[in-house]
């Protein structure tokens, strides 16, 4: 097909599609690689909040949409960008052409609820217009099932989209420009004073985008993980260097980011009673996993089992812990959704002593509802109203302290 560095794949999310003078811009950054004679493949998102209206429109007609037609209705939404890209880069004088989930066969299967895309039917097709100089524009976020319906690929698909197709056409990097400059040790508008991570690996990046940051879509992380494709988040803007995800990552940097999320709901279980040993393979064959599950025993010989759920796995699994809670005789069941749960995440974490923070946060009244740690992820859920400030006081206790420009 084509040798590693052969084809630039390169993804452009809606921020920078918004509107056409930036519809524009990207095209003069992209045509000033294709005058080089490089072969690019542009993977591009809706404009921005295009998806959203859409969304809104079908909602107006009905409060329980199809899922085919609302997949129908959303998936246009990234061919009229495509389409748009490709007019600008011919525009000025770039061979471009749009490709969308029925030009491409672009052939996905649900897994887990959600779709993904498996195999490009037309690949070749695609090969035979990539020669030097040209642009092919695909339409992301979409693929076709064996029968030919359209289905899209859940928020932030296009970047999947972007990794397949470096896959397919053997490719080892993949460019995802936005409208960070890169992945930063914590959200910038937290900490003004945060510091950009110049490399993480696979692992890191999942958590991290597992838990709060939305800047990779955790499935093309793990597409990436498995294909060996480094994945560098760069500006649409500036030429500046941005952060790689790839296999190795930089050892010399034990915590590479705090992530905030406000998606959990956690339900305390009171009991004197421990829960089954099954209970989280329960959990699971009830139809979701919990996010973080927390046994505390007291000295009383009394108890509580915390457990966190996404929000839209959140009223059934309060149902399965009111089950639970009448088998273990608990003596309260309560339920904490006003929360936002921070993550920290990096391969070193393990040798760092986080309770200094925890003391720090339980000196100011910042009293975590529930804790989980592994060997690259610390989170705990704590009031929302909290998190601003527990977020500067563990940047300030534990990141500051780290070189990051090693």
């Amino acid at each position: 097909m084509f040798a590693n560095g052969e084809v630039l794949i390169q993804k452009f999310g809606g921020s920078s599609m918004a509107t056409v003078e930036r519809i524009q811009l990207v095209a003069e950054r992209i045509a000033a690689k294709a005058r080089k004679g490089h072969r690019i493949v542009v993977v591009v998102s809706a404009m921005a909040d295009t998806t959203d209206d859409l969304i809104s429109l079908m909602q107006n007609i009905t409060s329980m949409p199809d899922r085919r037609e609302m997949d129908q209705v959303m998936a246009t939404g990234e061919m009229v960008s495509a389409s748009l890209m490709a007019a600008s880069l011919r525009q000025i004088g770039v061979r471009s052409r749009s490709f969308n989930a029925f030009n491409l066969h672009l052939l996905s299967e649900i897994e887990d609820d959600q779709y993904n895309i498996v195999q490009i039917g037309r690949r070749n097709m695609l090969a035979r217009f990539l020669e030097p100089g040209s642009v092919a524009v695909v339409a992301g976020f979409q693929g076709i099932t064996s029968d030919g319906d359209l289905t899209t690929l859940g928020r932030g698909g296009s970047d999947l989209t972007a990794v397949v197709i470096a896959r397919e056409l053997g490719q080892k990097v993949c460019e995802k420009f936005t409208d960070e400059n890169g992945i930063y040790s914590a959200d910038p508008r937290i900490i003004p004073a945060a510091r950009k991570i110049w490399h993480l690996n696979y692992d890191e990046m999942l958590q991290l985008a597992h838990y709060g940051n939305g800047i990779l879509h955790p499935r093309a992380i793990s597409s990436a993980k498995d294909s060996e494709i480094r994945i560098h988040v760069r500006s649409s803007f500036t030429n500046a260097e941005g952060s790689v995800v790839g296999p190795d990552g930089d050892t010399e940097i034990p915590i590479k980011s705090i992530a905030c999320d406000e998606s959990h709901v956690v339900v305390k279980i009171q009991s004197a009673k421990l829960p089954h040993s099954s209970f989280n393979t329960d959990l699971e064959k009830a139809g979701f996993e919990p996010t973080m599950t927390q046994w505390l025993k007291y000295n009383d010989n009394r108890g509580s089992i915390r457990v966190a759920f996404k929000r839209k796995d959140a009223f059934n699994g309060m149902l399965f812990c009111w089950d639970q809670a009448s088998r273990l005789e608990a003596e309260d069941v309560l339920c904490f959704a006003d929360l936002n749960t921070i993550s920290l995440v990096g391969c070193g974490l393990k040798t760092i002593d986080t309770n200094q923070f925890i003391r720090k946060l339980e000196e100011l009244k910042i009293l975590p509802v529930v804790v989980q740690k592994n060997d690259i992820r610390l989170s705990f859920s704590i009031a929302k109203d909290k998190a601003s400030k527990a977020v500067q006081i563990i940047h300030k206790t534990l990141l500051d302290q780290i070189n990051f420009t090693s």
